[in-house]
């Protein structure tokens, strides 16, 4: 169990809900989804600030991806490219695929399947001065999920300033944290 502190690896058994930061610091929440019959994937991903508020949503298909391991893979990438779009400089990447989660964390030699997006991975993220990977339960994750699943499902991509697209929207909604009265 302390080995997890060490790890930058946190147990959250009660967060079940999206939680925002406090401060400046923008959390990047990412999810793939994978048909593997027709090799294609799509990612999911949102750009929060720490009010909560979607500053940033997108959807991306990608084709000739070989399993769900290199969705998520490629969906991190994704989350880590649109937070170098929005000009951070800091962030934080949240995705409830542990093993992707873990293999960005610890910048050892890969030499699984995903190698090569992970060797990307890496690489991409040295635009930021600091970033900071973080694995999180389904539950907290599935405004991205609801991306990723319904964009693959339509073949539709999307990227959107302060918002979310339509099919999500009652997702948000639900997800919304609002300050105590």
């Amino acid at each position: 169990m302390d080995d997890l502190e060490g790890s930058g690896l946190t147990r959250n058994a009660e967060i079940t809900t999206w939680v925002p930061l406090s401060g400046t610091t923008i959390k990047i929440n990412f999810d793939g989804a994978f048909d593997k019959q027709r090799s294609r994937a799509a990612f999911g991903v949102v750009a929060r600030n720490g009010e909560g508020r979607v500053l940033i949503a997108r959807s991306k298909l990608h084709e000739n991806v070989g399993s769900a391991f290199a969705a998520e893979s490629l969906a991190c990438l994704c989350a880590i490219q649109t937070g170098i779009e929005m000009g951070l400089s800091e962030t934080i990447i949240e995705g409830d695929a542990l093993s992707i989660v873990k293999k960005c964390q610890n910048h050892v030699m890969d030499k699984s399947e995903i190698a090569a997006y992970i060797r990307n991975i890496y690489l991409t993220g040295e635009h930021f001065r600091w970033i900071h990977f973080r694995h999180i339960k389904k539950d907290a994750n599935r405004l991205a999920h609801a991306i990723a699943t319904e964009s693959l499902r339509r073949e539709e991509q999307e990227y959107l300033n302060g918002m979310v697209p339509g099919f999500a929207l009652q997702r948000m909604e639900e997800e919304w944290l609002r300050e105590p009265d």
